[in-house]
């Protein structure tokens, strides 16, 4: 799962340790899925010892003292009643009340749940949160980026960046270890074809209509030259991809010695598995890189409420 660093002008915990979140989510997912899967396995088989149930390749460590460490941190993460019935009912797979889930419901199951603690991070600080808008939790697309992208990759959703004393709106930026992706996502029915153009207007021809909309190429343009100018400031160098994202549709190519990609709905899967598969760790200038970035992100947020403080603090330390 990608680290959500930032969505829109929220305040997000990153912004204030951006080496300890990451390594501390990827802990925390690994553990709460190890629990999970041994609840899942001793559900589907329970004469056989919890130990022994559980093989997970990607998901599990090697050694013997693994599960109690992951039971001793379960035991120590304190949550809100409700988080805590929430967590508990996914859990729930053991009992008079057996479910016959299979295992991939039970993973997506898992997902959907740490997906509400991703949009939690995203938008709240020991001392502070933003107000988040409902409809991230239904956002197809950030759910997507969130899921089912690695967390080698840092993800920036919308984030508003502050220059020359204006904000900026931007699309979405993945920064792997390697480049940073600016992405813009051109919507249409799967029946719609694009015909690409250096113009300022792209068309649109879908159900024997022909409809202009505005070049996504406006916004990849405006997006790389604000993330160069902050790589200049910050003397980094870090190579910058720029793609237009349209699963759904097909997108008619034409131009020639284009500086950006074009992923519709032919190599949308070709795409995303490479996404997937890039082999390295979060690396040094990969966090510097973000670090920057991060730096002219505009923020947003109020101070909790002190009846508020205490969960707040324990979500920050768990």
């Amino acid at each position: 799962m990608a680290h959500l660093i930032k969505l829109e002008d929220y305040i997000s915990r990153y912004q204030f340790d951006l080496h300890r979140y990451p390594s501390q989510f990827s802990r925390m997912k690994k553990e709460r899925w190890y629990y999970v899967k041994s609840e899942w396995e001793q559900a589907q088989h329970p004469s056989l010892p919890m130990e022994e149930a559980v093989e997970d390749e990607d998901l599990s460590e090697k050694g013997e003292s693994i599960w109690s460490q992951a039971i001793e941190r379960l035991k120590g993460w304190r949550r809100s009643a409700s988080e805590e019935d929430e967590l508990e009912s996914s859990l729930a797979y053991t009992g008079s009340e057996v479910s016959p889930k299979s295992l991939e419901q039970v993973k997506q199951e898992f997902l959907d749940e740490l997906y509400k603690s991703q949009l939690r991070w995203a938008s709240s600080s020991l001392l502070e949160e933003s107000s988040l808008h409902p409809q991230y939790r239904a956002d197809k697309w950030l759910r997507f980026f969130c899921q089912r992208i690695p967390d080698n990759y840092f993800l920036l959703y919308k984030p508003v960046l502050f220059m020359k004393k204006a904000p900026i709106e931007l699309d979405i930026i993945l920064i792997s270890p390697t480049e940073i992706i600016c992405m813009t996502m051109l919507e249409g029915s799967e029946l719609s074809v694009f015909e690409a153009s250096s113009d300022k207007f792209w068309i649109e021809y879908v159900d024997k209509t022909r409809k202009k909309r505005v070049s996504p190429l406006i916004s990849l343009g405006r997006m790389s030259r604000v993330l160069k100018a902050i790589l200049d400031e910050a003397e980094l160098s870090y190579p910058i991809r720029k793609v237009v994202l349209s699963p759904s549709s097909m997108i008619d190519h034409k131009l020639q010695g284009t500086k950006f990609d074009l992923v519709d709905r032919r190599n949308f899967d070709a795409w995303h598995q490479r996404l997937r598969k890039h082999p390295s760790p979060l690396k040094h200038q990969q966090m510097k890189v973000t670090a920057a970035i991060l730096s002219y992100c505009h923020t947003v947020s109020r101070e909790v409420e002190k009846e508020e403080d205490e969960q707040f603090i324990d979500e920050q330390l768990n």
